[in-house]
């Protein structure tokens, strides 16, 4: 019996170390001492798999600040893949009738998009010349949800969108957001949209069009980025968006860009694991994080580490094609091994099924 249950557990180690092989842990192997190759290190985080801890993260709630005429709404519409009108709620969350009074700035109001009711937004109308009140409204709304109890009515990122424009880069208000003290801590991810029309402010027309592209990205960086890390609190993340009124555009690309930039500004791995499995636009951003190799490492049976995959997939239907390409596989590489692969099969079928499951809410 003994000698039994040594070969199980042989043969369980491994069809664990053939996972590993699967997705690289193998070849990542940390250089010996005195080698010139840098080392990644990823950090292990403890995964947020206590359902009581879960269930406090149910939506995620960004700021998006920004001048008018930024594409603030275009934006948005990208993010959610919709062209519908929000529902818009008051401060005390209830629901505003379309009247001409809901169109009002008000950074407390929120909307959200049927598309996607995970995400919660807030509208700042900017910074312009006297917009002192405005300033002041919007560092108190954070100041006050930063300290809310419950954590869906917190603010867990703001997007701070800029208009490349060259005759004034930063106004001085949005030079004091940045610098002004603050007791709160949300990441703040700086978008720079239009850039196409920071191409056209900078073009020459005796340069092509890779050598007008160049230039702007250089203006961007003397003239944006570089003055804003600067600051006291500078973003943490920056992402650029071009073509955003065309329909030919890469727009799901730039949006996968700012989920990307957007979740490695997250510190929180609770909150980190809520934006991945809201938002919707980018698979690969979940499973970058899904298939993390140091996790990975630290986890003994293969059941717990496909629940550590599947735990960052909200698209359900995603976790199930990941499940059945593991399938298939081992099927492709079972001769030899029918037993312990059919026990692997069998505990991805009902992995699968349990994933499949609508996400609450």
């Amino acid at each position: 019996m003994s000698d039994h249950r040594h070969k199980t557990a042989k043969e369980s180690k491994g069809f664990r170390n053939q996972l590993k092989n699967l997705i690289g842990l193998r070849s990542r192997s940390t250089p010996q001492s005195g080698s010139n190759s840098p080392s990644t290190v990823i950090p292990v985080p403890v995964l947020a798999t206590d359902p009581e801890l879960l269930a406090r993260y149910t939506t995620f709630r960004i700021l998006v600040i920004g001048r008018a005429n930024a594409g603030k709404t275009t934006l948005l519409n990208r993010v959610c893949n919709t062209t519908e009108e929000p529902s818009i709620y008051d401060e005390d969350k209830n629901l505003l009738e379309p009247t001409s009074e809901r169109g009002i700035h008000d950074v407390r109001r929120s909307f959200v998009f049927k598309s996607n009711p995970g995400f919660i937004f807030h509208d700042s109308p900017g910074f312009e010349a006297g917009g002192e009140e405005e300033l002041k409204a919007v560092m108190t709304f954070i100041q006050k949800s930063s300290k809310a109890k419950n954590v869906d009515d917190q603010i867990h990122v703001i997007w701070f969108c800029f208009y490349p424009d060259v005759a004034r880069p930063l106004l001085p208000l949005e030079e004091k957001f940045f610098n002004e003290g603050r007791s709160w801590n949300v990441p703040v991810v700086a978008i720079f949209m239009k850039f196409d029309d920071l191409i056209k402010q900078v073009y020459n027309r005796g340069q092509d069009k890779t050598e007008n592209t160049k230039k702007a990205l250089d203006t961007l960086e003397k003239k944006f980025k570089e003055p804003l890390s600067r600051y006291k609190f500078p973003p943490r993340a920056y992402v650029r968006f071009t073509g955003r009124s065309s329909d030919n555009g890469n727009h799901q690309e730039q949006v996968g860009e700012l989920i990307k930039q957007t979740a490695a500004s997250i510190d929180n791995l609770a909150l980190k694991m809520l934006f991945v499995t809201v938002q919707q636009n980018n698979v690969e951003v979940c499973i970058e994080h899904a298939v993390n190799p140091r996790v990975f490492e630290a986890t003994d049976t293969i059941s717990y580490m496909i629940f550590q995959a599947a735990q960052w997939f909200g698209h359900c239907y995603y976790v199930g094609v990941i499940m059945k390409g593991l399938d298939n596989y081992l099927t492709s590489n079972s001769k030899g091994r029918r037993g312990g692969d059919q026990q692997i099969r069998d505990l991805i079928k009902i992995t699968d099924i349990a994933c499949m499951k609508p996400r609450p809410g």
